[in-house]
């Protein structure tokens, strides 16, 4: 007598091993967890970026790349074709110490350490008067 072999139309639906969902519950509540251990970090706390704040200006007879050197806490200006430093400029030029820089058209927006912005026309790199409210 033979039998005919099983088909699996007749093998019960799998379901999956208790220790498998609780694997899965376990490695999701540990996801969680980390999530939220990471929305409680401070901000404020957190180190600001070494980096130094850089800006590419030209016009008809100018091309440069002014760098926000945190190190020298000077704005220096570089030739973008060479890479020759034309000219630095901090404290000594009333600048302060440079923290970052940021090209507005043909001005170049200059923040101290303390948080002081100065506004230079460009070319000139002099300074202009800031509106006031």
């Amino acid at each position: 007598m033979s039998t005919a072999p099983a088909t699996f139309d007749a093998l019960p639906p799998a379901r999956p091993q208790r220790r498998h969902v609780v694997a899965a519950g376990i490695l999701l509540a540990g996801i969680g967890a980390l999530l939220l251990a990471g929305r409680d970090r401070d901000p404020v706390a957190t180190p600001p970026l070494a980096v130094n704040a850089l800006v590419h200006w030209q016009d008809d007879s100018h091309d440069w790349l002014l760098v926000a050197d945190r190190t020298a806490h000077e704005l220096v200006v570089y030739d973008a074709a060479t890479g020759e430093p034309l000219q630095r400029l901090g404290r000594d030029d009333g600048l302060g110490s440079v923290d970052t820089i940021a090209a507005l058209g043909d001005h170049l927006l200059v923040q101290n350490t303390k948080g002081r912005p100065t506004l230079l026309s460009l070319p000139s790199l002099r300074a202009q008067a800031l509106a006031s409210r």
